[in-house]
């Protein structure tokens, strides 16, 4: 009898922590209305649209504004952040990242180094810049459907709105939007360094999905606190870093610097972004320096 009176009374006080529970989640008046744009969003748009021009300011003047895109972004957000306890995944990281891919891309242009499409005379820069605004802004829409392999979910989902928005763009052209679509998807799949990749523009998004680290924007995930030592490393390396500068190097096209309160900072550059840097095809294009404040700037590519 007392067993029986046991059990009894802890399913009890089990159903009362789960009623709990449910009374709190459902009171919480602290947790945004994940579809509604942030003003971090909107500031982004604006400096998109200021640092674009042609057909790449044609695009991303729709697909920022995008409702279907949006809805994809934010829900990948949910499941990336509330549901898996990871990172940003959602409509802010899309737009740095773009920025940042464009920024790379830019740089390198400048600096006399050929895209892909240019290189194996296909296309010009302005083709492969679409590309990559494309395939970079849509990348990580996958998260919506799992973390594992999430670049193949992003492509199944989102390759109608990248042929939706290449027929508006070229409507007259068919080679062109064939070329571009299938550069989009190198770039969508390429971006976690899983598929190897070759081209230039692939490259360049793979570098600037590294670059997106600042203030606990890791990308390694954070949902490892069943070993403290790990999970403690990865939130407060994460954390440390405060600023994330893409200019143009010394001797290289590209220097990306990373600027960081304290060495804990360097386990986010050498587990994230330089993991993906030595993948990437325009590795040799690349300077890469952290700066811990107080400290001389150390060199992981020159």
């Amino acid at each position: 009898m007392p067993p029986l009176v046991f059990y009894r009374d802890l399913s009890t006080s089990v159903e009362l922590k789960r009623e709990k529970r449910k009374e709190m989640n459902t009171t919480r008046n602290d947790i945004p209305d994940w579809k509604a744009p942030t003003p971090k969003e909107l500031q982004l748009n604006r400096v998109l649209l200021k640092r674009t021009d042609g057909k790449v300011h044609q695009l991303l003047e729709r697909l920022l504004k995008d409702e279907e895109v949006n809805l994809y972004h934010s829900y990948a957000n949910v499941v990336s952040v509330r549901r898996l306890g990871y990172n940003d995944h959602g409509p802010v990281h899309a737009r740095i990242t773009t920025y940042n891919a464009l920024k790379i891309l830019r740089l390198l242009n400048e600096g006399g180094v050929q895209t892909s499409l240019e290189n194996e005379h296909v296309s010009t820069s302005e083709a492969s810049q679409v590309a990559v605004a494309l395939g970079c802004f849509l990348h990580d829409t996958g998260m919506g459907v799992a973390r594992d392999k999430h670049e193949w979910h992003s492509l199944n989902l989102i390759d109608p709105i990248i042929v939706r928005y290449l027929e508006w763009l070229y409507p007259d052209d068919l080679a062109l939007r064939v070329v571009i679509r299938s550069m989009a998807h190198e770039v969508i799949v390429g971006h976690m360094a899983h598929t190897r990749i070759h081209s230039i523009e692939a490259g360049v998004v793979l570098v600037a999905d590294g670059t997106d680290m600042t203030k606990g924007r890791s990308l390694i995930p954070i949902n490892l606190q069943l070993d403290p030592e790990v999970g403690d490393m990865h939130r407060y390396s994460a954390n440390t870093i405060s600023k994330v500068e893409i200019e143009k190097g010394e001797m290289k096209p590209v220097r990306i610097s990373i600027q960081m309160d304290n060495p804990t900072g360097l386990f986010q550059i050498e587990e994230v972004l330089m993991g993906k840097v030595k993948a990437s095809p325009i590795i040799k294009h690349l300077e890469i320096e952290a700066c811990i404040d107080g400290e001389q700037p150390r060199m992981y590519l020159k």
